[in-house]
């Protein structure tokens, strides 16, 4: 399902912009944990702007997980494809774990898991690693089916914990699942009132104190970054990131099978299309909802299981609506969490999420393994992909920067700006950075602070004064020109130009590649006492 990448997990990621802007974000929390962890979100772009790790998502999470790997001199791209990966296979699991313990069925569980696992949405976000990151969910709502069965204290604090590890590691999804869980949850705690077999509120308190004293610093960070950033605007999310019903028809355009056929329903990132095979297995577990499943993991009814997962589908897709919908107008006026999020059509995952455990049902149903064996081969066939693009990072830094950092020896880290500064360079320059970690005037990110785009508007006439003037406001040491970046002479002519200015410095000139294409890169160290 991940070919050819996961034949290359050494040097291949997507495409070099998000994937590039999550490798550096592992990286940077594992540098930084040891160091100065009261630091950790004033991370090393947009400098010198604070708390800029929490500009998009901060994957705090798997980062701590994987920060063994960067410390014991794992490459910095086979770590980010490791915790890729883990996204579609963790997540697998837990889904088949969670639905074996409500069906007592090997198989069911087995295709749910493949459902999540492996949804097309999770294709069409191949370059979003923060997006496949929903290990800690299905194990969450295990936890819960133990807890309205035990009622200890323990199953709560599991709860709790696997809760806020969703939150630690995707933001976007520890918003959205914040209306999915209360609406499956409250209808099963209400069930269990009804027929006196639920939990006590203890066990509740505690996993909530759990999860808001776990979020509590993320939720600090991410409020005081929207002091500079903002916030996004209804009208962006109506037009980019509001589903709409048709786009749950919509595929990647990967998709071996539909990609052409249903590819005028494919829309941007709205492509929430879930497979046929999943959603006639979720239609036939809904039917016939009497029995009592009897099993370790709850004592609740089918009935109520079904009903308690399809409410949560309804709430999940009315939330995917975006301002198409009823919920999420209510939350973006009321929560300010919410206005953050760009694209509420990604609570398509929830959906898928609900999908997979009424389709476990369903198979729970089939009592002919040769069926369930064929429709997980046709699911699988409906979830084949074709042509996922791929590009070769470099193992190794340019020599450029080697030189900077000879220059820089004994002084405290410098702040760099490198030239072409845009949404296509600076990903690199960032995991360039997880090399040598200097400050940087450049960054990537979910948010530009405006700080940023004022001085990228100010370098596009470099050398001229008020570009240089911009890069020096940032406290800029040294200034990298990237030839392999620019077209034509603007290189030749650049570097001659910063040449002849006083307070400018030429430091090494060393070569550059990239894609294939040589070229070379300039540094020049900054004078702040020297007229031009």
């Amino acid at each position: 399902m991940t070919y050819p990448q996961v034949l290359h997990l050494r040097d291949t990621v997507h495409d070099d912009g998000d994937p590039l802007l999550n490798t550096w974000a592992l990286a940077w929390v594992a540098h930084q944990l040891p160091r100065a962890p009261a630091h950790l979100f004033d991370a090393n772009i947009f400098y010198p702007e604070r708390r800029t790790l929490a500009y998009s998502e901060t994957l705090l999470l798997p980062a701590v997980v994987a920060a063994p790997l960067h410390w014991i001199g794992i490459g910095p791209i086979l770590v980010y494809n490791l915790v890729f990966l883990s996204g579609f296979v963790i997540s697998g699991v837990g889904m088949a774990l969670l639905v074996r313990s409500l069906t007592a069925s090997s198989a069911a569980g087995l295709i749910a898991g493949v459902v999540f696992a492996f949804l097309p949405y999770r294709i069409d976000h191949f370059a979003h690693m923060q997006l496949q990151q929903t290990q800690c969910l299905p194990f969450a709502m295990w936890a819960f089916h133990r807890l309205t069965t035990s009622g200890s204290i323990r199953d709560g604090a599991l709860f709790g914990a696997l809760t806020a590890g969703q939150v630690l590691s995707c933001m976007y999804y520890g918003l959205l699942m914040i209306p999915f869980m209360a609406v499956v949850c409250a209808t099963l705690v209400i069930a269990g009132w009804q027929k006196r077999r639920t939990a006590g509120f203890v066990p509740l308190l505690i996993a909530g104190a759990i999860v808001v004293v776990a979020a509590y610093p993320v939720a600090r960070a991410y409020l005081g970054a929207r002091k500079v950033v903002g916030e996004r605007t209804a009208e962006e999310i109506v037009t980019n990131g509001s589903a709409v019903v048709t786009d749950y028809l919509g595929p990647p355009e990967e998709n071996l099978v539909y990609g052409k056929v249903f590819a005028r329903f494919a829309r941007g990132e709205r492509k929430l299309f879930p497979g046929f095979v999943a959603i006639g297995l979720a239609l036939f577990g809904i039917v016939g909802t009497r029995g009592t499943l009897g099993t370790r993991g709850t004592s609740a009814s089918r009935g109520t299981l079904v009903l308690a997962y399809g409410l949560g589908l309804l709430i999940a897709f009315d939330v995917s609506l975006g301002f198409n919908g009823i919920t999420y107008r209510v939350l973006y006026a009321y929560v300010l969490p919410f206005r953050g999020l760009r694209i509420p059509a990604r609570s398509g995952m929830l959906v898928g999420f609900a999908l997979a455990v009424l389709a476990g049902f369903g198979v729970a149903r089939i009592r002919r393994r040769d069926v369930v064996a064929v429709l997980g081969m046709l699911m699988c066939v409906e979830y084949l992909s074709h042509h996922i693009p791929q590009v070769t990072v470099p193992l190794a830094p340019p020599q450029a920067y080697a030189d900077l950092m000879r220059d820089n020896a004994g002084n405290p880290p410098a702040t760099l700006f490198e030239f072409p500064a845009s949404s296509q360079d600076d990903p690199t320059y960032m995991y360039y950075s997880t090399f040598h970690w200097q400050h940087l005037a450049n960054g990537y990110s979910g948010f530009f602070p405006p700080s940023y785009i004022f001085m990228v508007n100010q370098v596009q006439n470099l050398p001229e004064d008020m570009g240089v003037t911009a890069i020096k406001n940032h406290g800029a040491r040294y200034l990298l020109i990237h030839g392999e970046r620019l077209f034509g002479g603007r290189y030749a002519e650049l570097t001659e130009q910063l040449k002849r200015r006083r307070d400018m410095t030429l430091v090494s000139r060393a070569p550059a590649e990239r894609e294939g294409q040589h070229g070379e890169i300039s540094v020049f160290r900054i004078s702040y006492n020297e007229d031009r």
